[in-house]
């Protein structure tokens, strides 16, 4: 088979299907229509005389010989793709492209609010996505172009990527307002006595566990959830307490009536840094969108004001 006889477009749905598993997805993905997605499908298959991607339940799993072609084609794009706009300049407020974050639970209540407020000013036609990868595949991910930029703590990420620190945050406790037995200040025996939600989740929330176990800290543990948006109407409703990170207690507090509180024991801060891999380093579009979450929140997790000129 020759390159000559491949339509390069249709290189773009084969990607499109395979990362989406879904016709209808992978027509949003590249911007065309299901049926125009039906059809290029109905051309690879005539091309490559395979099946390619077939329904199984709600989803399109790719043949055998469809996962053998799934890596080099996806290369091809992602060098297709960067040869295009590598002599362009970016134009935020033209640009129609998808950046795609990774983030905790934490990031997508203290972050993300002020990166959406800020792209509605200088870039209307951007979208902001946050990937819902596992924590465990984020550097194939970063490797691959399916993530842009990875925003929090994610001390994993070292050979291959570029990191900035943007700045640091600390752990507080918080309760419910009018707690019957927590009025101005939490004490040691009272932060071990009254029973705790605790998040079990990736980055900095699994340091602090790691960081009570060394110290000893013998807590009684009511329940276990695997998110932090949460804990604003368990806690809120509850005579149960939490640590957790500053910020994210600050967000809580405007949702529900909740107190913060120092935490009883010695606690380290952390830093939040934005991460990128070394294949997109000078891309224009990564480049800008890193100086913009620089300039938003160097220093000052809740977003400063940015010029737009």
């Amino acid at each position: 088979m020759d390159i000559d006889s491949i339509d390069l477009n249709l290189l773009a749905t084969f990607d499109a299907i395979e990362r989406e598993r879904n016709i209808t997805l992978a027509a949003n993905r590249i911007g065309v229509t299901q049926p125009a997605m039906s059809n290029a499908l109905a051309r690879l298959r005539r091309i490559f005389n395979d099946p390619l991607f077939v329904r199984t339940g709600r989803k399109m799993q790719p043949t055998p010989f469809a996962q053998r072609l799934a890596e080099p084609i996806r290369q091809s794009c992602a060098l297709i793709n960067y040869a295009l706009r590598m002599d362009k300049g970016f134009e935020p407020s033209k640009s129609t492209q998808t950046f795609i974050f990774y983030m905790t639970d934490i990031g997508e209540v203290v972050n993300l609010p002020v990166i959406l407020n800020h792209m509605q000013r200088v870039a209307p036609h951007i979208t902001i996505k946050v990937a819902s990868i596992l924590q465990q595949d984020l550097q194939k991910a970063m490797a691959e172009g399916e993530v842009n930029i990875a925003l929090g703590p994610f001390p994993g990420l070292k050979a291959e990527f570029f990191e900035q620190r943007l700045y640091s945050d600390s752990f507080v406790c918080i309760a419910r307002a009018g707690h019957p037995k927590v009025r101005n200040t939490l004490t040691y025996k009272q932060f071990c006595e009254i029973p705790h939600v605790v998040v079990e989740s990736a980055g900095h929330e699994a340091a602090f566990e790691r960081i009570i176990r060394r110290q000893k800290v013998d807590r009684r543990i009511a329940v276990t959830v695997p998110h932090f948006m949460a804990l604003p109407v368990i806690i809120g409703d509850s005579d149960l307490i939490a640590t957790i990170p500053l910020r994210a207690a600050e967000s809580f507090s405007y949702l529900a009536k909740i107190k913060l509180f120092k935490v009883p024991i010695e606690l380290p801060s952390y830093d939040i840094k934005q991460h990128w891999h070394e294949r997109f380093h000078r891309d224009p579009a990564n480049q800008w969108m890193r100086n913009t979450l620089a300039e938003l929140f160097l220093g000052d997790p809740r977003g400063r004001k940015v010029r737009n000129d």
